[in-house]
């Protein structure tokens, strides 16, 4: 089957895709956790995080050179390695997004009841209205859809932006940055942080939307690596000037909100709220392209891969998965299963990785070598073997959880293989 979808998502718009997965509700907590692990060296904490996500992003921007279809690292594993490898990424990245995005409408969910005491009990009835939204959304066009991500990436940035220079150029105490926290554990700094970055690879998944999706992949990548890299180290720089003691704070942004003015607090509350609905405005767009990949692919059920001809998106994908995330998230089934995220995730990065080394060693003919140089093959190289070594400091119950999680796909898989064949 052919893709049937748009191409009309520019390069700015992939660049917005990427920052607004990689910069969500997590921001407002990592400052206090980093400058607890890291102390006085929590800034360099985010460098080197950033460089080692940089390496694996150009694993990403070298292999969606090569593969310009819908699905991202599913295409690139299927690719270089097969359709059953290539499915086995495709689900967990699903199963990623999912979890991900049920733990964080909850999270939405708490922030908004915070601010509004009087919705607390219809936590239920605001999951609903919530993924109805992003689901109906998405269904009246990608470019709907993105436009929201795009509206919710800025909005998002305000007040991170706010407290930078406030903390930078109007805070009227002088306080040393010493990051207030015992130190010592810079390599665990680091590591929260890289899980930290996760959400770039959104900007690679609607690549089949894509005006030029060779260049669009790469530079909205790297360009959201690098920029996140950037402000998360002037956030946490600027969060350390408000706040001295900011590695004791329960809610550290907000803490030093409160340093900025009165009412500080607040804001930062609003934004922490913003900032979740705009990452889930981004999964909403970016999972169901790849229930939609899949299933275009015939490794799961052809009617998931039905498109919507109006809008040409694929509705039924978009509304499965929105549905799987409210059972998950009203049950709250998802907290049993969030830790998955991490070691699938990696998994995730890794095969990409790896794919990107072969792709490029399948393309480096004499011909070629001057308008594809060796470095991407080094780089990817690079990057799988960092990949692999944070994996393996995944603990053993994650990564049988994530392996649990793989086994139920391939059943699935398995059955939708031979219904194919029955048909034919």
């Amino acid at each position: 089957m052919e893709e049937q979808l748009r191409r009309v998502l520019r390069t700015p718009e992939v660049l917005f895709l990427g920052i607004n997965g990689v910069i969500g509700g997590g921001i407002f907590l990592l400052p206090g956790q980093v400058s607890q692990a890291a102390g006085r060296s929590a800034i360099w904490a985010y460098l080197a995080a950033g460089i080692i996500a940089i390496f694996i992003g150009l694993a990403f921007s070298a292999v969606g050179r090569i593969v310009t279809r819908t699905g991202g690292p599913y295409v690139y594993a299927e690719e270089a390695f097969g359709a059953l490898p290539g499915f086995a990424v495709g689900w967990m990245s699903w199963v990623t997004f999912v979890l991900g995005w049920a733990a964080l409408t909850v999270g939405l969910v708490s922030y908004i009841t915070q601010l509004v005491p009087a919705l607390h009990g219809l936590k239920d009835v605001l999951i609903v209205v919530i993924l109805a939204l992003l689901c109906g959304l998405n269904s009246l066009g990608v470019r709907r859809g993105q436009g929201a991500v795009t509206v919710f990436s800025i909005a998002k940035l305000i007040p991170l932006a706010l407290l930078i220079v406030w903390g930078l150029f109007l805070v009227t105490t002088h306080h040393s940055v010493t990051g207030g926290g015992a130190g010592g554990h810079f390599g665990q700094a680091v590591l929260l942080l890289i899980f930290a970055y996760g959400g770039f690879e959104m900007a690679a998944i609607p690549a089949g939307e894509m005006t030029n999706p060779k260049r669009a992949v790469g530079i909205g990548i790297i360009g959201t690596l690098a920029g996140v890299t950037v402000f998360y180290m002037l956030i946490q720089w600027a969060s350390e000037r408000l706040d001295p003691h900011i590695a004791h704070a329960a809610a550290p942004l907000m803490s030093a909100g409160q340093a900025m003015f009165i009412g500080g607090a607040t804001v930062m509350a609003v934004g922490a709220a913003v900032a979740i609905f705009g990452t889930i405005s981004g999964v909403a767009l970016t999972a169901p392209r790849v229930l939609y990949a899949l299933s275009l692919r015939r490794a799961l059920p052809p009617q998931l891969a039905m498109i919507w001809q109006p809008f040409r998106t694929p509705v039924v994908a978009i509304w499965v998965t929105g549905i799987i995330v409210a059972v998950l998230a009203i049950s709250g089934t998802f907290t049993h299963l969030i830790f998955i995220n991490v070691a699938a995730r990696l998994f995730e990065y890794c095969m990409v990785a790896l794919a990107a080394v072969k792709l490029g060693l399948r393309r480096q003919t004499p011909e070629a070598s001057a308008s594809r140089p060796i470095w991407g093959v080094v780089v990817s190289g690079i990057a799988a073997v960092v990949t692999l070594a944070l994996l393996t400091r995944e603990s053993l119950t994650a990564l049988l959880a994530a392996a649990l999680a793989l086994a139920v796909g391939l059943a699935i898989y398995g059955l939708a293989q031979l219904a194919a064949r029955s048909v034919s």
